[in-house]
């Protein structure tokens, strides 16, 4: 017979509650994909580990800023980029829809980085090596951070990868997508980017 405290009963709550945080984390992930716009592509869900105290980013908002070194060694910072349009995107080698949509992104920059567009990849759940592997096997040549502890994809709250920000020259969150996106919808988030940052 099961009492209150039986360990079957106690087995049994702990898989309703393991149960109930996938689904709500699903949910959230959905919400969020219907408030921001959707895509073109599919989305994979993240856990974060990192610090999500501060309110998450929104259109219209200060993007976070961060700094980190680049698979390359360099350092990089939001802040640093500053006066030019940014386009940060989190994703990560071993994410299906990030590795499909990657040569349409690299186009994309190849096409508008004499603009003054800016690229940067977080790669998320990954250390520096795999993604510099990743890097020289895909041919993308903007910046690319590792990100193995989701620091910097906890403050931008990215539960699923691809995630697109689109950040203007003053700083500010113009757009956000998530999941992958098609190579029109890329060119005209750029140019909508470019226009309102006047470069």
């Amino acid at each position: 017979m099961r009492t209150a405290n039986s360990p079957e009963r106690r087995r049994g709550e702990q898989r309703l509650r393991a149960l109930l945080a996938v689904a709500a984390t699903g949910v959230l992930v959905a919400a969020i994909a219907f408030v921001v716009g959707p895509g073109g592509g599919g989305l994979t869900t993240v856990a974060l580990t990192g610090d999500t105290s501060a309110p998450p980013p929104a259109v219209g908002s200060a993007a976070p800023d961060f700094s980190a070194t680049t698979v390359d060694g360099e350092t990089i910072s939001l802040g640093s980029l500053r006066g030019k349009p940014v386009w940060l995107t989190f994703g990560a080698s071993w994410c299906a829809d990030c590795r499909a949509e990657a040569p349409d992104l690299q186009a994309t920059y190849a096409a508008f980085r004499d603009r003054g567009l800016q690229v940067v990849g977080v790669f998320v759940r990954e250390d520096a090596a795999a993604v510099a592997g990743y890097a020289d096997r895909a041919g993308l040549t903007f910046p690319l951070v590792a990100d193995p502890v989701t620091r910097i994809a906890s403050r931008y709250r990215a539960r699923g990868i691809p995630t697109h920000f689109f950040i203007d020259a003053d700083g500010v969150v113009r757009g956000i997508r998530l999941g992958g996106l098609e190579p029109a919808e890329m060119e005209r988030l750029v140019t909508d980017l470019l226009e309102t940052s006047g470069t």
